[in-house]
């Protein structure tokens, strides 16, 4: 049975998870206008993306990183740096080292032909695929240690 405080956990990390995401994006798709250039890479048009779709995806996102961060917790959060830990595992494993061939990736330098004359904008949205979970770390982190400070104060 899960309990009351794992789904308390998973829910606020869905939420850091969904804040940071929407935040993140907005900011960094009008300072580089991503709309201008997305499709020299592949990407869909922004008018062919549901804004409905990428909520939930982020959703259901947010969750899975709730149930691997909950597995993982006790050997990170409460530690020395958890949020450069945190932020390490997400970006070692969910960018550099994914097993698809993405951009930013291991794989993707292998199988990717490079895009020519790719604009600055394009270049620069790497900060955003690196800021975006480096927010997330130290908000998850923060939270979950201000918990095991109060319950501390407690004993």
């Amino acid at each position: 049975m899960i309990s009351k405080e794992t789904i308390k956990f998973i829910a606020k990390v869905t939420i850091a998870h969904v804040a940071t995401y929407m935040i993140c994006g907005m900011i960094f798709a009008t300072i580089l206008d991503y709309e201008a250039h997305i499709e020299l890479i592949g990407f869909k048009s922004m008018d062919e993306i549901s804004g409905l779709t990428v909520i939930l995806a982020q959703i259901v996102r947010g969750i899975l990183f709730g149930i691997v961060i909950w597995w993982i917790k006790d050997s990170i959060i409460g530690k020395r740096l958890a949020w450069l830990k945190l932020w390490a595992i997400l970006v070692i494993v969910g960018i550099i080292s994914v097993y698809a061939p993405a951009p930013g990736s291991i794989e993707g330098f292998i199988y990717l032909a490079p895009v020519d004359d790719l604009p600055l904008t394009l270049e620069l949205s790497g900060l955003e695929v690196l800021l975006q979970p480096l927010l997330f770390s130290i908000i998850v982190t923060y939270q979950r240690k201000k918990k095991r400070e109060k319950q501390k104060d407690h004993e």
